[in-house]
């Protein structure tokens, strides 16, 4: 029987620096000075060429900003970015197909430089990660036709990741709220996720975070005796069920599970004349899914003719431990001036890296919180780290493995943030509270050794055959069955009667 293990090739990654100067339309307000930028980064494509994996991706900026009046708005733009990832040596045993490799991109150091009134240099680094798998051959092979073969075989778990991707919209409304729309942030989050004969389907909330602005009464700013803006935070959600087809049904004696990793592309609002705000929401799931099989390997073999050489491999198997789509709460402290007014907040979560130790797989990064207030006319950014640990019930007899050796995907995002204000002496400290969404497909890598090949030994004729001799063994303490079998060359049929062997 032909065993196929799936073993661990590619798990690496490499930066793409993006950089792009922007010119602001002529009815945006100048700016003045920023108060804040985040980047989104998204892989739009990946092609093989050669030995090479070349990716496009794209990376989305909100820049939050003032203007001449001190009053916020929000700038929203995009950059492209390319790279390159080796994916092999050229030979035929490193040849993947583009299905085989998950790719998947994250933003670091976002950052915006004003360089005119209505010009911004923005620049960030796409992190980009490559996780793929291939198919390694452990069928037996006996060099010689009609030779008969002994094996002890053993089951060993494989789990085959595939990558697939829809794009879908959610909408919703946000009914009495009124004021001047600065800025919104759109999230998608799955808590479910199951498969319907050949469809994958996901469940969660689409959600969506604005800020509003509103005049203040006259001469409510002292310094400037216009009218001083008030700032809110507005929310809006709606649910989200929608199914993806996989690419071949499932097997029905091999489970299944799976990992929906959402990324929102665009977020529009718009005031109707009835003062309702309508949002829209495009955004990607990309789904990992996970079959979970076994497959039979040759641990130890024989021939029962004659003496043989058993030629053995080896190879770091990736065996299923873990799938998730979760949320957790975090709760970060930091501090402002006293007369501080909370705005607006934003913020990243890395998820570093995972384990699985006894039954139970672990996310273990970091959160990175933004918080922007107000002191009298003067907006000023806070930021907190807040480590992010999530735990959740592996599968059942998944492997142990540390953190560094488990391979997949993982991934972390903001899906809310709060802020609240407690007076303390010289300032104002704040309880930041975020919702944190999470996803992971992790594998764990088992070592797996079994005999791929058998040849003759030459000149050897093995057990001594002679005739009316009959030749007895009795088994020392701690010999199995099958060490007296190989030893001996016997046969599958011969059984000892009484604890001795007939050889």
């Amino acid at each position: 029987m032909d065993a196929v293990l799936y073993e661990k090739r590619l798990d690496t990654g490499t930066l793409a620096e993006t950089s792009e100067d922007f010119t602001l339309p002529d009815y945006r307000p100048e700016i003045r000075r920023i108060a804040g930028v985040r980047g989104d980064a998204a892989v739009d494509g990946k092609y093989l060429a050669g030995n090479e994996l070349e990716a496009d991706g794209t990376v989305t900026y909100a820049v939050t900003y003032q203007d001449a009046e001190g009053k916020l708005h929000e700038l929203t733009e995009t950059s492209t970015f390319t790279a390159k990832l080796p994916v092999g040596d050229g030979g035929e045993e490193d040849r993947f197909g583009t299905g085989d490799l998950i790719l998947s991109a994250e933003t670091e150091n976002a950052a915006c430089r004003v360089t005119g009134p209505r010009r911004v240099t923005l620049t960030s680094r796409a992190r980009l990660s490559l996780v793929s798998q291939k198919p390694a051959d452990f069928s037996l092979r006996a060099e010689e036709d009609g030779m008969r073969v002994r094996r002890r075989t053993k089951r060993v778990k494989t789990g085959v990741l595939e990558e697939l991707r829809g794009s879908f919209e959610a909408s919703g409304e946000i009914r009495e709220k009124e004021g001047r729309i600065v800025g919104a942030k759109g999230c998608v989050c799955v808590s479910d996720t199951r498969v319907d004969g050949d469809r994958l389907i996901f469940r969660g909330e689409a959600s969506v975070t604005a800020l509003l602005a509103r005049e203040g009464a006259p001469g409510e700013d002292p310094a400037s005796g216009k009218p001083a803006e008030k700032y809110l935070i507005t929310r809006g959600r709606a649910p989200v069920e929608e199914s993806l087809p996989l690419p071949s049904r499932p097997d029905p004696s091999a489970g299944i599970a799976a990992a929906v990793f959402p990324k929102v592309i665009l977020t529009e609002l718009e005031t109707g004349e009835d003062g309702v705000i309508r949002w829209r929401m495009e955004y990607d799931a990309d789904a990992v899914i996970m079959r979970c099989t076994e497959t039979e390997v040759t641990e130890d073999a024989y021939s029962p003719d004659g003496n043989t050489e058993a030629e053995e491999r080896t190879c770091v198997s990736l065996s299923p431990a873990a799938v998730k789509n979760g949320r957790i709460t975090l709760t970060g402290k930091l501090r402002t001036d006293r007369d501080a007014e909370f705005v607006a907040a934003w913020g990243t979560a890395d998820p570093g890296k995972c384990a699985v130790q006894g039954g139970t797989a672990r996310m273990t990064g970091t959160v990175k919180l933004t918080v922007l207030t107000r002191t009298g006319e003067e907006f000023s950014a806070s930021e907190t780290s807040v480590p992010l640990r999530y735990e959740w019930e592996a599968f059942p007899g998944a492997p142990d493995a540390e953190e560094g050796s488990v391979t997949g995907r993982a991934a972390a995002g903001i899906a809310d943030i709060t802020a609240r204000p407690s007076d303390s002496d010289g300032g104002t400290e704040w309880t930041v509270t975020a919702e944190v969404w999470v996803a992971a497909v992790l594998l764990s890598g088992t070592p797996v050794r079994g005999v791929v090949r058998l040849t003759p030994i030459p000149g050897e004729d093995g057990a001594d055959r002679r005739k009316n001799v009959v030749r007895v063994y009795i088994p020392e303490p701690g010999e199995t069955s099958w060490d007296v079998s190989k030893r001996f060359r016997l046969p599958a049929e011969a059984e000892p009667s009484d604890g001795v062997y007939v050889i």
